[in-house]
């Protein structure tokens, strides 16, 4: 029998959501040439159309109610959790043994955990992908403990998407790739003509991403000179109890602040690059650190300038005044006073514009997958 000349690679999450990390693991699986990449999944969901229409094989590997399960932290919810991971492992391990699996890499917190002992134990390579910053607002002490513990034991190395990533991996994990995240850069979408300038935002709703900051420096632009017939498109939807109470706030802060008839709620949009392509201007506000921010690379790529918020992962990507501008997170002044610049200078929108373009051609698809496929291949060796 021959062998295969491309090394089987299994890519592990816990999730099959339509988000950030499961969607980078559904893009880089079908643009991968130098590997044979096999997908599995901890539960069934939207994903798997993802990866069915793209071609790419995968598997689920249904993790048991116990793992899912986040209260499950002390007294006998911890040990039924340990007993639960140990049966996910074994049977993953199997899994990963008949599909003659020669590198495991883990896309999520569980996957780094279950999937990190069923690599070890069944004697393959691993490599944990971090997506989110560790240790971040709304973390345990005892989760992000056990989280860089799991990172610095288990895996061979680490790929982190960003700087600001890999700095919160903690100081025991030693051999750290920093890769971003990969974004497609088609032509230039041409300015628009409309006669209504507008002024957008995509992201979940939810108090960290900073829109209510975005709803109070649009009043402020406006009273500062920004052209009144100016509007505000926010795309996003809330995805938890907590964010639901959000936009409700969202909707009542637009009231407050006599903008709500020209603020846009569009939810959650499938075609992002539509909602993009339709605004002026693209702003990030997080009020904390992104860990990537791949808004702000689409916007980007779309030509279209950004403001983004002088933290995390896009004030790695942005270089304010050549290609985009940095505002400190959370300052509804400095913000503020962007927009009007922006709004007020035609010739300052194209020349961040083009040079945005230029930066994301480092991470154009082909170029990401490649330096993530030479992270595996260097692990198989």
């Amino acid at each position: 029998m021959t062998s295969n000349p491309r090394p089987v690679v299994a890519f592990l999450s816990h999730s099959a959501a339509r988000s950030g990390a499961e969607l980078f693991v559904a893009r880089v699986t079908a643009a991968s040439t130098r590997i044979e990449p096999v997908v599995i999944l901890g539960e069934h969901g939207p994903l798997e159309q993802v990866l069915a229409s793209a071609g790419v094989r995968y598997e689920v590997v249904a993790l048991d109610d116990a793992v899912r399960d986040h209260s499950a932290g002390s007294g006998s919810g911890a040990l039924r959790k340990a007993v639960s991971t140990v049966r996910t492992t074994r049977h993953l391990g199997r899994t990963l043994r008949r599909l003659h699996v020669a590198v495991v890499t883990t896309h999520s917190a569980k996957a780094h955990v279950y999937g990190g002992l069923a690599g070890r134990l069944a004697g393959i390579p691993v490599v944990a992908h971090a997506h989110d910053v560790v240790g971040s607002a709304g973390s345990s002490r005892a989760n992000t403990a056990l989280l860089r513990t799991t990172l610095a034991l288990l895996p061979q190395t680490v790929i982190a998407n960003s700087r600001t990533t890999a700095r919160s991996l903690g100081r025991l994990v030693r051999r750290v790739t920093v890769i971003g995240c990969p974004t497609v850069v088609p032509d230039a979408v041409p300015p628009r003509a409309d006669t209504e300038p507008t002024i957008g935002m995509v992201g979940r709703l939810t108090p960290w991403k900073g829109q209510d900051v975005v709803l109070r420096a649009f009043a402020a632009a406006r009273a500062a000179g920004l052209d009144p017939s100016t509007r505000l498109r926010l795309v996003g939807a809330a995805h938890f109890g907590d964010d639901e109470a959000f936009e409700r706030r969202l909707h009542g802060l637009a009231a407050e602040l006599g903008i709500a008839d020209i603020v846009d709620f569009r939810g959650h949009q499938r075609d992002v690059v539509a909602e993009i392509a339709a605004c002026d201007v693209v702003v990030h506000a997080s009020t904390r650190p992104e860990p990537f921010g791949q808004v702000v690379l689409e916007a980007m790529a779309l030509g279209r300038p950004v403001i983004a918020a002088d933290a995390g992962g896009p004030a790695e990507v942005v270089t304010d005044g050549h290609d985009g501008l940095l505002v400190p997170p959370g300052d509804v002044e400095a913000l503020a006073f962007a927009l009007v610049r922006l709004a007020a200078d035609r010739e300052a929108r194209t020349r961040l514009a083009e040079n945005g373009r230029q930066t994301v051609t480092r991470y154009a698809l082909p170029h990401v997958v490649g330096q993530v496929e030479d992270v595996l291949l260097a692990a198989v060796r």
